[in-house]
């Protein structure tokens, strides 16, 4: 503890003008430690003795350089998403907290944009917009752009441009000894790799510099609610759909209690979310009409208004702050009908028995996935291109550690019986931006043995320390 005792007279001398210390009990505007602390579930959650407010990237080298040099376990921190067991395991940690470098500068032809580290999802779309342009991004508002992009980065426009890991041009990186790097295809490629798809073990992100395309900001959709008898006609209906889906369309499902619809069992939230006008997407919300909805919700919007439609928007109930949230993710090439059967009735039957955790909501993603999957799968480090669903549960409950043995039981129950019913029960393919923390390293980093073996060797040589190792880490020594 003497590093963060002395951190103010030793750091504070080295930072810009702009950037602030933030300790426990300090005084001043930037005093409020809780608030600059708080994160979106504080279940497993670091834990914070000091933060770094950093204004520029030498600030950033610098706190690294000082928590390496005091052995001091630091982190990231822009939109306070990160959610895993290994978070857990920095105590009395620096947070180096990113969210001043949040901006969107596009380039001259109009064809890039330099993002900052700390920028989020709204932000980010909402500056491009502004300038006529547009990226993939996560569908969470709130969400930091740099952790999303590290492990991938699923979103709205994936199906036309791939994930938005697939949109790096190249990434300016402070390593985990303070060295500052730029990485793309030219200049350190191995380790270019390792950031798309496994970056959260390789070091921070100061700035990204990201494909951007043309807006097509108009967007319709389809929101179909189904009582649970439903649930069979309405699965074999999308597995239909997933064989002809065509880029600009998404298939967005919940499993979710609304008691105003049914005060008795979950409802099936189905939402069919297209790039277009509302004209095209009627060929492919048509037969869901036939399978007898209770009722149906058409609209138009922007990307903002598919957050808010979805309960993704800053305030909603899949970003808001102050619930615990318990996520145990699954990648599936399709749906086992009977399984999400299964899944669905022991929804039914644990929101009966434990009322707690009855404002929880099961998700599955059903994004396009062409742009995806033309991506050669050896060019990045993000293993799982050819799934065509991402499913997860948001077990959901008010924090209280007596509820948590049960919440983690039902989670992983929910994904086990999909697991069972998919094409290979014995490999787990888990989003590592999802990821609880409990599974297997192969089922987040890929079953292919030369992905995790390229990926230890990498950690060995950027990381010789294992500094990053707060989520869901690579063992750094070779077999």
């Amino acid at each position: 503890m003497a590093g963060i005792v002395d951190i103010s007279a030793v750091l504070g001398p080295k930072l810009s003008p702009e950037a602030v210390i933030v300790l426990p009990g300090g005084s001043g505007s930037d005093s409020d430690f809780a608030s600059v602390t708080a994160r979106w579930r504080e279940h497993q959650a670091p834990a914070i003795s000091a933060v770094v407010k950093v204004a520029t990237e030498s600030d950033v080298q610098e706190a690294v350089r000082y928590a390496v040099e005091h052995h001091i376990p630091f982190i990231a921190r822009s939109g306070g998403h990160g959610a895993t067991e290994a978070m857990s395991r920095a105590k009395n940690a620096i947070q180096i907290d990113f969210r001043s470098l949040n901006y969107v500068r596009l380039s001259e032809d109009g064809k890039s944009a330099a993002i900052g580290g700390g920028a989020i999802v709204k932000d980010t779309v909402d500056k491009l917009a502004a300038l006529g342009k547009r990226t993939v991004t996560g569908i969470c508002e709130s969400v930091g752009i740099s952790a999303l992009a590290l492990g991938g980065g699923h979103g709205w426009l994936q199906g036309q441009y791939g994930l938005l890991s697939d949109q790096v041009i190249s990434a300016r990186l402070v390593l985990p000894n303070g060295e500052l790097v730029t990485v793309s295809d030219d200049s350190h490629p191995d380790l270019f790799w390792a950031i798309k798809g496994a970056g959260h073990n390789f070091g921070l992100v100061t700035e990204w510099q990201f494909r951007v395309y043309d807006d097509q900001p108009q967007w319709s959709y389809e929101v179909f609610v189904f009582s649970g008898d439903k649930l069979e006609a309405l699965y074999r209906l999308a597995n239909e759909k997933l064989k002809d889906q065509p880029p600009k369309l998404v298939y967005w499902a919940y499993i979710i209690k609304v008691a105003e619809i049914d005060p008795d069992h979950p409802i099936l939230w189905f939402g069919i979310i297209y790039n277009g006008s509302p004209d095209a997407i009627k060929e492919h919300a048509k037969p869901f009409h036939d399978i007898g909805p209770i009722n149906v919700q058409t609209g138009q919007g922007s990307i903002h208004d598919l957050a808010v439609l979805t309960f993704q928007d800053l305030n909603g109930p899949g970003c808001a702050y102050g619930v615990t949230s318990l996520r145990y993710p699954i990648g599936l090439k399709s749906y086992n009908v009977a399984a999400v059967r299964q899944v669905y009735d022991e929804i039914d039957e644990t929101f009966r028995r434990v009322p707690e955790v009855a404002g929880s909501f099961f998700l599955l993603e059903g994004y396009s996935t062409q742009a995806v999957e033309a991506v050669d799968p050896a060019t990045a480090s993000f293993p799982h291109r050819d799934d065509k669903i991402l499913i997860t549960s948001y077990v959901m409950y008010a924090p209280d550690n007596n509820i948590t043995p049960l919440a983690q039981e039902f989670g992983k129950k929910l994904r086990r019986y999909l697991l069972d019913g998919s094409d290979d029960p014995t490999r787990l393919r888990a989003y590592v931006n999802y990821a609880d923390g409990d599974e297997p390293l192969p089922a987040v980093y890929g079953w292919d043995d030369w992905r995790l073996e390229k990926l230890k060797t990498l950690k060995a040589k950027w990381d010789p320390k294992n500094s990053m190792r707060y989520y869901v880490p690579i063992e750094y020594k070779l077999a």
